[in-house]
């Protein structure tokens, strides 16, 4: 693998919901729905306080404030059985995605999924687990991602896998869609592909304002700026 030069990426970290998967939609109608069951009205304004939380943490919090289910494990695996039937019937990888990923795939440049959900149900479901070697979550990192510590544990398993050292952040892109992914992978260090979700919660310059690259939609020509970034 060619790793030489200030701007060559030594490896890509993706977010997955609203990144890789169109699946915010999705996202933003589970919490309301599921609550439902319980007869708890809410809006998916009103969960975006959760937002940034692992999906165990979310549900833990959705037993301490609501006071429902047996326990957030107990919630946690119910609304798991929910998420497997929708990644499975509902959800569809982001326009040009598969392009993009076998483009990064041919110039051999490492790729992991850092996460705050179990997207490996969505990734096998679309046929996206086989570019990915690693996947980290937030529960494993022990920090929401208004920290970076779930891209610096996704970075550091990655490198273990392949045997190979840990490059600088800064040779390192992550791809987001959530601006406290954002800024604080970027106060990090690490390089930032910024993409707007229009389902999702954040604002497009807001995340303009957080990506070195933003992007509408992944292109032919993205991994070209990617690799001319800085030069």
């Amino acid at each position: 693998r060619v790793n030489s030069g200030s701007c060559t990426p030594q490896a890509f970290i993706f977010d997955c919901d609203g990144t890789i998967l169109d699946s915010m939609d999705m996202w933003l109608d589970l919490g309301p729905e599921f609550l439902r069951r319980y007869g708890i009205q809410v809006t998916a304004k009103d969960l975006a306080q959760f937002e940034h939380l692992a999906l165990e943490e979310e549900c833990e919090a959705y037993h301490r404030k609501w006071g429902i289910g047996r326990s957030g494990k107990a919630l946690f695996e119910e609304m798991s059985l929910m998420l497997q039937e929708r990644y499975q019937k509902m959800i569809a990888p982001r326009k040009n995605v598969r392009a993009f990923l076998d483009a990064a795939k041919a110039a051999d440049i490492p790729m992991s999924i850092a996460t705050s959900t179990p997207s490996e149900l969505g990734l096998e479901a679309n046929g996206l687990e086989r570019y990915f070697s690693i996947i980290t979550t937030t529960g494993e990192a022990g920090a929401s991602k208004k920290h970076a510590d779930v891209y610096d544990l996704s970075l550091k398993t990655l490198m273990e896998h392949l045997g190979e050292a840990v490059p600088p952040r800064s040779s390192v892109w992550v791809f987001e869609d959530a601006v406290f992914g954002l800024m604080s992978s970027g106060a990090a260090g690490y390089k930032r592909v910024g993409i707007h979700d229009p389902a999702g919660r954040c604002d497009r310059n807001d995340v303009i304002e957080n990506s070195e690259i933003f992007i509408d939609d992944f292109s032919d020509e993205l991994l070209d700026r990617i690799i001319s970034f800085g030069m």
